[in-house]
């Protein structure tokens, strides 16, 4: 006899309308303000709000920040590269969806 075992996945679904404090975003991410503040002045990620006590962040910031960690840690790319990168994989992300809409 076969015993099957279910797996129980939960989690929440962040979207642009979230929106995520500079705590949130560095709890989510697992990294220190440093690393966000320099994403911010890199251009990567950008937030709402003039002071970086009121900057907010849109769920979708996550998706960038871990893709930068990932190509910094794995690949060794610097900062400028890991922005660059980023940017064009979302853009290959985009044209590939928008080509199945066709």
């Amino acid at each position: 006899m076969v015993k099957q075992t279910t797996d129980i996945l939960s989690g929440n679904i962040i979207e642009n309308e979230t929106r995520l404090t500079l705590r949130q975003l560095c709890d989510s991410c697992a990294v220190r303000a440093e690393y966000i503040i320099e994403l911010v002045d890199e251009g990567l990620i950008e937030p709402s709000g003039v002071e970086k006590s009121h900057w907010c962040f849109s769920g979708v910031t996550i998706k960038r920040v871990q893709k930068a960690k990932r190509l910094q840690r794995d690949l060794g790319v610097n900062l400028a590269g890991a922005a660059l990168a980023v940017d064009l994989i979302d853009e290959i992300e985009y044209l590939r969806a928008k080509l199945k809409n066709i």
